[in-house]
C-alpha cells in the first residue's frame, strides 16, 4: 500500500474526511488531497502529527511493505530493533517537543517569583504571580502524563543502516558542542548573577535587583535543563545501538536517582546565595514524587 492508500484507509476507519484532517494539521484541503493521491509527502512534523492522531508509526505510513500499527509492529532484525531514518527523525522531533514544553513549564514556575518579589503588591500583581506559577505547574504535570511513544527506541537494542547511524553520530557530535556551550553559559550566568545583583542594588534598588536575579535564574536553569535533556535523548540512541539496554526492575524510578542529587544541589545553592527559599526544591521534588506515584497507580490499574 502507498502512503495515499493508507491515509484513505485511516480516514475511513476513523470516520474522518480530508477536510477534517486538514483542519487538525492546520494545512489546506489541497495539501491533504495531494498526499491522498500520492502526489506529495507530508513534512516530518506533519507525519508525526498524523502518526499520533491515528496511532500508527511513521514507518507504517512511509514503507509500502509495512502494514502493521506501531503497537503491533516488531520490525526486529537479528542484530536489534530496526530503526529507519524516518522513525529516528520522528523520535528526535517528539523528544525535542517534550523538552521544550518541560523547560517552558519550569521557566514559568521560576519566573513567577518576579511578581512575588517585585516590591509592588496589588491585585493585578498577585493575579499574575499565581497565573504564571499555576501555568508552569500545569505544563510540568501535563508533560508527565503525555502518552509514551517510541518506547522501542528507548528500551530495545537498536539496528540502523550504516549511513543513517553514521550521519546521526556526526550530527550528534555537532549538537553536543552546542549543548556544552549552553551548559557553560548557564553556569556562568549562575556564578555572576549574584555579583551583578549587588551592583544593581546600589544603583537601581532592591526591586530591580530582585527582578534581574529571578530572570537570570530562569535563564541559566532553562539553558542547563534544555541542553542536558537534549544530550540525553541523543545518548539513548547511541547507547542502545552500541550496547543492549539492561531491563532493571527499577527503571520506572530511574529519574528519582537523578532528581535527588539535583534537589540537594538546589537546596545548597539556595542556602549559600539566598537566590531562593531552600525549602522550595524540596517542595518541588515532593510534588514530582506525588505526580509520579499517581501516574504509576493509574498505569497499574490500566494493566490489570
Amino acid at each position: 500500500m502507498t502512503l495515499g492508500q493508507k491515509l484513505k484507509a485511516l480516514l475511513k476507519d476513523n470516520n474522518m474526511t480530508q477536510e477534517d484532517l486538514a483542519e487538525v494539521l492546520e494545512v489546506s484541503r489541497q495539501a491533504v488531497g495531494k498526499w491522498v493521491n500520492d502526489k506529495g509527502i507530508p513534512e516530518v512534523g506533519k507525519l508525526v502529527k498524523i502518526s499520533n492522531l491515528f496511532g500508527v508509526s511513521i514507518d507504517y505510513l512511509l514503507k509500502e511493505e509495512c502494514q502493521e500499527k506501531i503497537s503491533e509492529e516488531k520490525a526486529i532484525s537479528n542484530s536489534g530493533y530496526y530503526v529507519s531514518k524516518e522513525m529516528l527523525d520522528g523520535y528526535l522531533s517528539y523528544s525535542r517537543q517534550n523538552i521544550k514544553h518541560f523547560t517552558g513549564g519550569i521557566s514559568l514556575f521560576v519566573l513567577s517569583n518576579i511578581f512575588n518579589y517585585s516590591g509592588h503588591y496589588s491585585l493585578i500583581i498577585s493575579f499574575l504571580y499565581w497565573l504564571t506559577m499555576i501555568a508552569g505547574i500545569v505544563i510540568i504535570i501535563w508533560c508527565f502524563f503525555q502518552p509514551k511513544q517510541y518506547q522501542e527506541i528507548k528500551n530495545e537494542h537498536l539496528a540502523f543502516d550504516d549511513k543513517v547511524f553514521g550521519a546521526f553520530k556526526k550530527e550528534s557530535e555537532v549538537r553536543r558542542k552546542k549543548y556544552a556551550v549552553m551548559i557553560i553559559l548557564g553556569v556562568v550566568i549562575l556564578l555572576i548573577s549574584s555579583e551583578i545583583g549587588n551592583f544593581l542594588i546600589v544603583y537601581f534598588g532592591q526591586t530591580v535587583c530582585n527582578v534581574f536575579e529571578w530572570i537570570a535564574d530562569t535563564v541559566w536553569l532553562a539553558l542547563i535543563i534544555w541542553a542536558s535533556m537534549s544530550i540525553h535523548i541523543d545518548n539513548i540512541v547511541i547507547k542502545n545501538m552500541e550496547h543492549p539496554p539492561k531491563n532493571g526492575s527499577m527503571k520506572r524510578y530511574r529519574w528519582i536517582y537523578m532528581a535527588l542529587p539535583i534537589t540537594v544541589i538546589a537546596v545548597l545553592i539556595g542556602m549559600i546565595t539566598n537566590a531562593w527559599n531552600p525549602y522550595a526544591p524540596i517542595i518541588i521534588l515532593f510534588c514530582c514524587l506525588l505526580v509520579t506515584t499517581c501516574k504509576l497507580l493509574i498505569e497499574n490499574k490500566e494493566e490489570r
